[in-house]
């Protein structure tokens, strides 16, 4: 054998060595990725577990009143947000937090307390105060008279698995609608829960410069404007609406809006409104309309 042959084959040897070096470098970064990715999958699931206990720890605490109750409860007094005397079906739960103001039920899809303090806090922290990325279902600060405004808005995140808001994204099949046209709004305040039927479901941007803009926060414009200003927001609502569902909407019926985050848009939102039942309507006689609802065609 030449010297040649004899150093040809050291440098293979080498090179070979060297590249089973990288190899096993890759691999080992690689299984790191792997085990950080299934500790990782493993906490979210953990989370999502947990966070579905604590939800129904607190869903055993809430007793709603009777169905034939909450088809048109009367508003409570002005003024009246906080009762002197906190009805018996929201003991327990006042007692784990005085910022409770109500429950809320959307058909088969939702079923959570609500709470009112500010726009942030409940963002991040669950209804025993914790941090939470889940965190809480709220209204908005400038429903300050949540037990009789007009207006209500309450916000909630967009969680995948069945909590807060996430499935209100079944809204955007119109079978989901006639399945769930009814929410149950029961507040500390009053002796029975409310009752609205949804009547507009679409995804928006607040994003003022975005096509897709929608005004959401004009709780001034309507306390202001009075029914003409109320009458401009419903014709908004269906003009947008996916579909044509067949329910009056007056000035003074009263709306309900649940807003959660999507992703159809920049900064984009889900938006679900609703409008109280009248005392002259029956819970059976609006889902019968809303059944013959139909999804809108494209606008031009």
């Amino acid at each position: 054998m030449t010297r040649q042959d004899t150093a040809a084959r050291k440098g293979a040897a080498k090179k070979a060595k060297n590249g089973g070096g990288k190899y096993a470098a890759l691999s080992m970064i690689a299984l790191y990725a792997f085990a950080v990715l299934a500790v990782l999958l493993a906490i979210s699931v953990f989370v999502r577990h947990s966070t579905q206990q604590q939800g129904a720890a607190l869903r055993a605490l809430y007793t709603p009143p009777s169905p034939a109750a909450a088809q048109a409860a009367d508003p409570a007094p002005a003024g009246e947000e906080k009762p002197a005397v906190i009805p018996a079906r929201f003991e327990e739960l006042y007692e784990i937090n005085q910022e409770l103001i109500g429950w809320l039920r959307v058909g088969a899809l939702v079923d959570e307390p609500v709470v009112y303090r500010d726009n942030e806090y409940y963002l991040h922290h669950s209804f025993r105060g914790n941090a939470s990325n889940s965190g809480t279902v709220f209204a908005d600060v400038e429903n300050d008279r949540w037990a009789h405004d007009a207006y209500v808005v309450l916000y909630g995140h967009n969680i995948r698995g069945g909590d807060k808001f996430g499935p209100l994204a079944q809204y955007r099949e119109l079978d989901c609608l006639k399945e769930s046209p009814l929410i149950s709004w029961d507040t500390i305040s009053g002796d029975d829960a409310a009752l609205y039927a949804v009547f507009s479901v679409f995804d928006a941007s607040m994003l003022p410069d975005s096509e897709d803009y929608f005004y959401l926060r004009r709780f001034d414009e309507l306390r202001t404007g009075g029914d003409e200003a109320m009458q401009l927001l419903i014709d908004e609502l269906r003009e947008r609406s996916l579909y044509d569902v067949p329910i009056d909407v007056a000035p003074q019926d009263g709306l309900l809006a649940l807003v959660t985050c999507s992703y159809s848009n920049s900064d984009g939102r889900l938006m679900v409104f609703a409008r109280r039942l009248r005392a002259s309507e029956s819970a059976e006689d609006v889902c019968s309309a809303v059944a013959l609802a139909s999804v809108r065609e494209a606008q031009n």
